[in-house]
């Protein structure tokens, strides 16, 4: 059995480090994006939504958390996540996103027998996927920003 790869925490990389990281993510989402290169914009704002998830999953647990599919990582931190806020995002955004997100990465050359695939929709399907994608990342994010903030300043 292979060893789980661990997420990095502010204790293993700097906060500057792991912000540069993200900002270049979502530099390339948005190049990507605005040349419609939508399979792509997909698959690094998963890689975003991927992050928060494990963060947040890391707090809660306090304590490493290995990478995981982006389901796994709903169902676990839905069983613990008390934030109503995150809770719905997860559930009415990020969740049915996934759907999506499985069918523009892992169907782009795929026909269903007894289907008609025209590559236009599929595209404009994948647009919307990348679009909504980057909305749920936002909506978290904020979110968790939010919380923090708030643990911080009742620290004090």
């Amino acid at each position: 059995m292979r060893k789980p790869k661990l997420r990095a925490t502010i204790l293993d990389v700097s906060g500057q480090k792991k912000y540069e990281i993200i900002k270049a993510a979502i530099s390339q989402y948005n190049t990507a994006f605005e040349h419609s290169f939508f399979l792509e914009a997909t698959a690094l704002i998963e890689s975003l939504i991927s992050d928060r998830l494990e963060s947040r999953l890391g707090e809660l647990k306090q304590e490493s958390v290995a990478f995981d599919t982006l389901g796994n990582l709903l169902r676990d931190l839905g069983r613990i996540e008390s934030d109503e806020i995150l809770i719905q995002i997860m559930n009415k955004q990020i969740n049915p996103w996934s759907g999506q997100r499985n069918i523009i990465i892992h169907q782009a050359a795929k026909i269903q027998v007894g289907k008609n695939k025209d590559w236009n929709q599929f595209l404009k399907l994948a647009e919307n996927t990348a679009k909504n994608g980057k909305i749920a990342f936002n909506n978290f994010n904020k979110q968790l920003e939010k919380l923090r903030r708030k643990k911080l300043i009742s620290q004090f």
